[in-house]
């Protein structure tokens, strides 16, 4: 686990104390729950996109990469179209995170949902 540290003023910390307690909430809880929902309200209509780290890549997407290299190797390879290059199993394999394209899941709201989830799984102090 890592550790996120913000600076407050001494009325800021008291206020979002208050709002922990009333709401029946651990501060850190609280803030937990804030960056959640925040990052699904700062990026619900703006689009993102962060390059894949390698363990962010499906089993079927590494094989797929080995695929369209050995292919990309292949004799004539530059000559064919993007069809024919299809119809002999090439696939784009995308190397980018989104929050907007159909074909992917929207990493941010995966995201907020693992951060909310360290509530209940026991992962906060």
């Amino acid at each position: 686990m890592k550790k996120i540290t913000i600076d407050l003023t001494d009325k800021q910390h008291c206020l979002l104390s208050r709002i922990a307690k009333e709401d029946k909430r651990k501060l850190q809880d609280l803030v937990y729950m804030t960056i959640a929902a925040g990052l699904g309200s700062v990026f619900c209509e703006r689009p993102i996109h962060v390059e894949k780290t390698p363990d962010e890549y499906s089993e079927e997407d590494r094989k797929q990469i080995a695929k369209n290299e050995k292919l990309e190797k292949s004799k004539g390879w530059e000559d064919l179209t993007w069809d024919e290059k299809r119809e002999k199993g090439f696939k784009h394999v995308r190397d980018w995170l989104s929050n907007c394209n159909r074909d992917q899941k929207d990493f941010v709201e995966e995201l907020s949902e693992s951060i909310e989830s360290n509530i209940y799984k026991g992962e906060t102090a």
